[in-house]
């Protein structure tokens, strides 16, 4: 726990750019309250394209009313290894497609396109397990609460549930969930954030739900129009442990226009019982 927050706090100052965020929005003033999903939000008054991607920080803001943005893990790698236990994990187009509903709230669904997973133990070659096709779907909710475009702070909240429709390479059991992100502009060009999640994951093995807390502190730096980058901490605790897991998280992100982002990096495990990731993304909207 000390050395969670720990390295949170030496986290925090380094000017990098966080998961989710951007700089303040320079539009136009006008009240966006009168749009909605059949009265989109003209162009010229969208704010910053916001993924919630590539780090587990979520971006407080919702998709303008009327339109769509789609975010996809193209390439994900996941490694493991405990003991003699290891493993890892191929994912394609793992994505999130989102809707603007109002000014403030959009619909989203994300779907794990194909995921291919392997087990081995070293001291039990018949223990190998390997899966792979496309896998589970979820429903997401997103409401700004507070904050609007040109605010330097702003908090958001999402409700979701994942339903087991994945079967082998799925989580086996309805997963909801509950986020609520938060994020301050410290400048144009260098922002602070993180979120509080809890999460109620199933456990194929033991047939049974758990309760997971996931704590997460993130900084970002836009250094030019084209490059920011983000150094993220994450915890993770759920009740069947006495002890909190950890990672940091890094990448750059490559803003190639206002509706197009490139993003790549990795998930680096700082305890045990965390996977190592290495990820390459995509992020667009219309």
């Amino acid at each position: 726990m000390l050395r969670f927050y720990a390295c949170l706090l030496l986290a925090l100052p380094l000017p990098f750019t966080a998961a989710a965020q951007k700089p303040l929005n320079d539009t136009i003033k006008v009240d966006k309250r009168q749009y909605t999903l059949f009265n989109p939000t003209p162009r010229r008054y969208m704010r910053p394209m916001v993924p919630d991607r590539p780090g587990i920080t979520e971006s407080p803001y919702s998709v303008d009313a009327g339109h769509f943005q789609y975010e996809t893990d193209a390439l994900r790698l996941l490694t493991r290894r405990e003991g003699t236990a290891y493993g890892h994990d191929w994912y394609g187009n793992h994505f999130l497609a989102k809707i603007g509903l109002t000014d403030r709230t959009d619909f989203q669904v994300a779907l794990d396109s194909y995921t291919d997973t392997r087990n081995y133990d070293e001291a039990d070659p018949s223990a190998t397990q390997v899966a792979r096709g496309v896998g589970d779907v979820t429903l997401r909710v997103k409401h700004t609460l507070f904050g609007d475009d040109d605010s330097r702070w702003a908090v958001g909240i999402i409700g979701y549930v994942q339903l087991p429709t994945g079967g082998r390479v799925g989580d086996g059991g309805y997963e909801p969930g509950l986020v609520v992100p938060g994020v301050y502009q410290f400048t144009k060009n260098w922002s602070a954030g993180g979120q509080v999640a809890a999460n109620y994951f199933y456990d194929r093995d033991l047939g049974q739900h758990y309760l997971q807390l996931t704590p997460t502190l993130t900084t970002d730096y836009q250094f030019n129009k084209l490059v920011q980058a983000f150094v993220e901490l994450v915890g993770y605790w759920d009740v069947r442990q006495a002890s909190w897991r950890s990672s940091i998280n890094v990448g750059p992100q490559l803003d190639i226009s206002d509706n197009v982002q490139l993003d790549f990096g990795t998930h680096l495990p700082i305890t045990h019982s965390v996977d190592r990731e290495y990820f390459l993304g995509l992020s667009f909207r219309r």
